[in-house]
């Protein structure tokens, strides 16, 4: 007999349900889980945590000795890698998280290793890098419409990396699923985002603190002990022992972060399958009749 995971995912819930299942689940994967992300997304999250700290910096000291042409540069280039950075989190993220989630339906969490949640995970990163960049284009072309298009878009479209790790989809069939799987559920999706959204600022928030308060800190010293800022630079930051810690930190809290949305966008995902589709009342239907037969040949 195969592997039953303590968690059904095809199954009907309802709003509180699904945000009481999105933490059972971490809790329950919390180790596998969270060393998978840490190993997969944290390096790639630590360096847009750098390079923001780097551009905060730099905005700090832009005004310092003058506007010259290298310091503009310098500047749109180090904003440059912040967004790539940002778009390739918004592809890997998803990939492990749901990855994860595919290899859990096969294996204890005990059992789970990284191959398993790697597997095809390079497509998977393509198809949801070019399904983000679409989906950006499009929610900024309905933003320019009164926001709420754009908006609407938005909600909609959050669905998307699901579909896409979960059935194999491409990114132009998952725009497509995406409106047919919220028709009625939209409203419900927005709920779920807003308060995971929140959560999530709370959490990303209290794990930030401590590289804030380093930061200011630094800023107040060099006001106090110079006068402007031109004390600072990036190797004060870089070289910190405190920085890099508290930057290790924060990528833990981001990755938290991220992992509470992603999966409760899977939850979702899962409860609007089954009440169009009954996938997992199929399933369960399957394995009686796989019991059935079973019994039925150790009897004769």
């Amino acid at each position: 007999m195969g592997y039953t995971p303590q968690i059904e995912f095809y199954k009907k819930r309802q709003f509180g349900d699904k945000l009481n299942m999105t933490f059972v689940f971490l809790r329950e994967n919390a180790w596998p889980y969270l060393r998978a992300q840490l190993l997969i997304s944290g390096p790639i999250l630590l360096i847009s945590n750098i390079l923001m700290s780097q551009l905060s910096l730099g905005v700090f000291n832009f005004g310092e000795g003058g506007f010259t042409p290298d310091m503009i540069i310098n500047m749109f280039s180090l904003y440059g890698l912040v967004m790539i950075s940002a778009v390739v989190t918004s592809a890997v993220l998803p990939a492990v998280a749901y990855g994860y989630m595919k290899a859990y339906q096969h294996k204890a969490p005990s059992e789970i290793r990284i191959p398993d949640v790697t597997k095809n995970l390079l497509s998977k990163i393509f198809n949801l890098l070019v399904f983000n960049v679409l989906t950006a284009i499009v929610v900024v072309i309905g933003m320019f419409f009164f926001v709420i298009p754009g908006v609407y878009l938005g909600v909609v479209l959050s669905l998307g990396s699901a579909i896409i790790v979960f059935e194999d989809n491409n990114p132009i069939d998952a725009f497509g699923r995406a409106f047919k799987l919220i028709k009625d559920k939209w409203w419900s999706t927005l709920g779920l985002l807003f308060v995971t959204g929140i959560i999530g600022y709370v959490i990303n928030m209290l794990f930030s603190l401590p590289r804030t308060l380093l930061v200011f800190g630094d800023v107040f010293t060099s006001v106090q002990e110079s006068g402007d800022l031109s004390s600072l630079d990036e190797s004060n930051f870089g070289s910190n022992p405190l920085s890099i810690l508290f930057s290790v930190l924060e990528t833990f809290g981001a990755v938290l972060t991220y992992s509470i949305s992603f999966l409760a966008l899977a939850f979702q995902y899962f409860n609007l399958v089954e009440r169009r589709e009954s996938r997992g009342l199929m399933s369960r239907i399957e394995q009686m009749d796989d019991a059935g037969n079973v019994e039925d040949e150790e009897t004769y």
